[in-house]
């Protein structure tokens, strides 16, 4: 019988695709639809998914497992996860199992499965993912009220959707177009912003994807939505639009004392050597942005200019007036932002976890949140980027989807912003999560046996030399990495009635992966256990001293402290069978029949008579210390032996042979045995043949 034990911390669970066959059938029912393995499974990525349609953001299904063969399960158990809330628990009908979840926000979140342990008999447990890939048909429309634009103006338009929160967005504008734009989605509004630089009617093409896809006409995954075309008639600006070469001014210390050198466009109205004001606003009373002083003329014919900036403005806010006093002379926009802040950095790794280091070999996405990071350049020192276009990237939060090399030799990773150091350093460690426990080898005398293979109770006929204890160090990080085993081994001793013979605790036990994990370097550490654990170095009552019937009970299990709770445990006891056992006995056989070859009649029922038999007991097999009902010895009998009447006949030693037999109810004290048997009378100097009761008292 065998027996793998799997946690239910299941981000450590081992991948298990449709190839493996876990059910012949899934079906997912939403509202009146039913999406199924054989009918809705889709290739995607290189592996295979239960497509399904969804048209709220967290709605209830029922799902039903149609299992290979019914009748090999004794019941299916659905691993936990934040993604879904399970409703109705998993039950078990004639040809089927059946539940109910309720979906957590479906357009947020990514690597749905289902992660189930399937409970066999006999005892055997089978892990199983089901991948899901939830797909719903978006649809954007943009329809104007009217179609007049002015150059360098911005306007806002919004954009309707049947689900804008899976539209992703864009805050940063398109660069070199007739109509640059950029998107947005704020208070549940999905906003789309444009701003020509082309007079005449202009086609527009706007290009969105989702986060979410949609199944096409041809049956294909597909995150980009069909192009949404218009044609806008773009005017002249009202008042003169001027460019400067700098879009992005930093509002600090700095800038604020010595300004910015900038190049402005000319225009007639702007003086050299005088400084004008940069309102918010056309009429008079605006917030002052900025100064612009007006130092000289250039050869490319535009303005040298220094600008100081004094308050905030977005371009996407409104156009900034260059004043004369209160009188507006010409129009421009750029934004004027704080210098670059970083307050919060968080890692998401596998299973949407978060905690803030990295582990070789994984891909993570890490969100840095702060003020201006639009004008920010991260580089991660030693990882590698993965291309992305569909990342989140705004003023106030960018993410980043990274990969750890496998090899990686560092011990922390630190972050540039370009050239600087943004005073941010994320430590890299090496995985510590239990693996299920087959990389465990334990020998009692039948070889080198897989310890999550073996059954609970073992019995076992000969004698346990010693009990050894060792590790398949390869099996670790064979298939993922895991890193280092903490383990403790008990080990209790228990007599033929149940007395506690020893004790003994196997602490702190450091299992090191071997040489075939790509970070076998990285494990060093002189506790790394590396030799067999002897049982009888520890022990005060050796095994090979141990009695019959004797139970030795080993739990080998994960130091819960070192992985956060979680981990495995194997429990198995090994009882020392045996099939015989020879012993002295005296019982009282009475009332005996005895023929005597040299008579040809039986003797007369006697009186009690003493036996005293060296005999064999026999065991039931596969059952402990459970005696058959028959016994065979040979001893010596005195036949009536408890006749002390002085004429009595029939008293004599006999040498004999007997059977017996017992009842095998353990709780009976006072019992009447059967005896059958042959012998040899000395005094008579007869053979004889016997049988009767006997009286056996037990304490």
């Amino acid at each position: 019988m065998k027996k793998i034990l799997y946690s239910s911390v299941f981000l450590m669970f081992a991948h298990i695709a449709f190839s493996q066959n876990c059910f012949k059938e899934v079906a997912i029912l939403i509202d009146t639809l039913r999406f199924t393995q054989t009918k809705n499974q889709i290739q995607f990525k290189g592996e295979k998914f239960l497509a399904f349609e969804y048209f709220t953001e967290s709605p209830t299904c029922e799902v039903r497992l149609f299992p290979q063969s019914m009748e090999n399960i004794q019941k299916i158990e659905l691993i936990y996860s934040q993604d879904f809330q399970l409703i109705d628990s998993i039950f078990r009908s004639q040809d089927y199992f059946r539940f109910k979840v309720k979906f957590n926000n479906l357009t947020q979140t990514q690597f749905l499965s289902f992660n189930f342990i399937i409970h066999q008999i006999p005892l055997k447990e089978i892990p199983c993912e089901l991948r899901l890939l939830p797909y719903f048909h978006t649809k954007v429309a943009f329809a104007p009220k009217d179609d007049e634009l002015y150059v360098g103006e911005e306007r806002m338009f919004e954009l309707v959707s049947n689900n804008p929160e899976n539209i992703r967005t864009n805050p940063i504008p398109t660069s070199s177009k007739d109509i640059d734009y950029r998107t947005e989605y704020v208070n549940k509004q999905l906003r789309l912003y444009v701003l020509p630089s082309k007079i005449g009617e202009v086609d527009f093409s706007l290009d969105l994807s989702t986060f979410i896809p949609y199944i096409d006409e041809k049956g294909r995954i597909n995150y980009q939505l069909p192009t949404l075309k218009y044609k806008f008639r773009v005017k002249g600006s009202r008042l003169a639009f001027l460019n400067i070469d700098i879009k992005e001014i930093t509002i600090e210390e700095v800038t604020q004392k010595e300004g910015v050198e900038i190049q402005l466009d000319y225009n007639r109205y702007l003086s050299i050597g005088k400084t004008y004001r940069i309102e918010n606003q056309e009429k008079a009373g605006g917030m002052l942005v900025a100064e612009i002083f007006i130092k000289s003329l250039l050869s490319n014919g535009k303005f040298l200019c220094v600008l100081r900036p004094y308050g905030q403005h977005r371009t996407s806010e409104s156009y900034l007036y260059i004043k004369n006093g209160d009188e507006p002379v010409c129009i421009t926009n750029f934004n004027v932002t704080p210098k670059t802040i970083i307050n919060n950095i968080i890692i998401f790794h596998e299973g949407n976890r978060r905690e803030n280091v990295f582990y070789p070999g994984e891909i993570v996405d890490v969100r840095i949140e702060g003020l201006a990071l639009h004008k920010a350049e991260f580089r991660f020192d030693g990882l590698i980027v993965l291309s992305s276009d569909s990342l989140i990237r705004t003023e106030n939060v960018q993410t980043f989807r990274l990969q750890v090399p496998m090899n990686i030799s560092k011990k922390e990773i630190e972050i540039f912003n370009r050239n600087e150091k943004i005073g941010r350093i994320i430590p890299i460690i090496e995985y510590q999560r239990p693996h299920q426990l087959n990389f465990v080898r334990i020998n009692y005398g039948a070889g080198r046996q897989i310890l999550s293979e073996l059954p609970q109770t073992i019995l076992y006929p000969y004698t346990i030399k010693d009990i050894e204890v060792s590790f398949d160090y390869d099996k670790i990080d064979e298939n993922k990495l895991f890193g280092k085993q903490f383990l403790s081994i008990d080990i209790t001793i228990f007599n033929a009635r149940g007395d506690l013979v020893d004790l003994k605790r196997i602490p702190n036990i450091m299992v090191c992966p071997g040489e075939n994990s790509p970070r076998f370097s990285f494990y060093s550490d002189k506790q790394c256990n590396k030799e067999l654990i002897s049982f009888n170095k520890i022990l005060g009552r050796k095994t090979f001293d141990l009695d019959a019937w004797s139970r030795i009970e080993i739990s080998i299990s994960h130091d819960k402290d070192k992985y956060g709770g979680e981990g495995f445990n194997k429990k198995i006891e090994i009882i020392l069978q045996r099939k015989l056992r020879f012993d002295t006995e005296v019982t009282f056989p009475g009332g005996l029949l005895i023929k005597r070859a040299d008579q040809e009649n039986f003797s007369p029922f006697g009186g009690i008579s003493l036996a005293i038999i060296q005999q064999l007991s026999f065991y039931t097999p596969n059952k402990i210390n459970r005696f058959q009902p028959y016994k065979v010895g040979i001893g010596v009998l005195a036949n009536n032996a408890f006749n002390f009447n002085p004429n009595a006949t029939n008293r004599d030693i006999g040498v004999v042979l007997l059977g017996s037999l017992y009842p095998t109810r353990r709780d009976v004290k006072l019992s009447f045995p059967l005896f059958a048997g042959m012998g040899y009378f000395l005094s008579a100097r007869a053979w004889f043949f016997l049988i009767g009761p006997g009286i056996f008292v037990s304490f």
